[in-house]
């Protein structure tokens, strides 16, 4: 993904598809979006992204070399292990705990207490099953597309992420379209994120019905305070460090 975004930022492709954090190396603002507990929930998330103040932001960055053109959801994510639900940031103590390769989430999972192991995708199913971590943290659809609900039969819904990825097309590229063109690709850019919104839901419905009967277990009754205060550091410390997450984090509070 980092290559194909460089070669829409060069102008080699016109359009990409990336986590929107990733956006972050040419927009220091987007590293908001990595952060922990952004969002107390889905509504909460949705309404935001849509917001007039987020859609805006989405158009402002022609200048540095790209455009969003909307955002879409890749769920919520949650801590799921073999054995032990994680109900409170104690509960990850001295486990291993795989984190994507983003500086965010390994500083969220430090501060709760955990040791977090950077790796890729592929490798956590034969990670889990090995041991090298005890645990990890991802959306529902994991559980089954998979296969992790194999091996891990706890999945404790503290929701301490909603990382979304974004449409991502060439700066230089959307302003040599005519406004009329440039309203006909963000209506289409709308259309796309309504429908996948919708589809990812169903999706989401039907992998939690689908990993229970794989014998894993949901665990919903979680107190996300301790979680929230626990990385309050970590937001802290990404809008010292960025300027643009500070304006970021102001924007998103307004919007809910």
């Amino acid at each position: 993904a980092a290559e194909t975004l460089e070669m829409c930022m060069s102008g080699d492709i016109s359009m990409v598809h990336v986590g929107a954090p990733q956006l972050g190396t040419y927009d220091d603002a987007y590293h908001v979006f990595g952060l922990p507990y952004l969002f107390k929930d889905k509504n909460e998330y949705y309404k935001v992204m849509q917001s007039d103040a987020m859609q805006n932001f989405f158009y402002s960055t022609a200048d540095k070399g790209f455009v969003t053109l909307n955002f879409l959801s890749s769920g919520d994510r949650n801590f799921y292990t073999p054995k032990k639900a994680i109900k409170s940031p104690a509960d990850l103590k001295g486990m291993k705990i795989r984190v994507q390769d983003m500086k965010t989430q390994i500083d969220m999972v430090k501060a709760m207490g955990g040791t977090p192991v950077a790796m890729g995708y592929g490798e956590v199913y034969t990670a889990l099953q090995t041991g090298v971590i005890d645990g990890t943290e991802n959306n529902v659809l994991s559980l089954t597309e998979a296969n992790h609900g194999e091996i891990c039969k706890v999945y404790s819904m503290d929701g301490h992420a909603m990382i979304p990825d974004a449409i991502v097309m060439n700066g230089d590229a959307w302003k040599e379209l005519s406004p009329d063109d440039q309203k006909i690709i963000r209506d289409a850019a709308t259309e796309a994120m309504q429908h996948q919104l919708v589809a990812w839901d169903k999706a989401t419905d039907a992998a939690i019905a689908k990993a229970k009967t794989m014998g894993v277990e949901f665990i919903t009754d979680i107190d996300k305070k301790p979680f929230i205060d626990a990385t309050e550091s970590v937001r802290a410390k990404y809008a010292k460090e960025y300027p643009g997450v500070k304006k970021m984090l102001e924007l998103i509070e307004s919007a809910k």
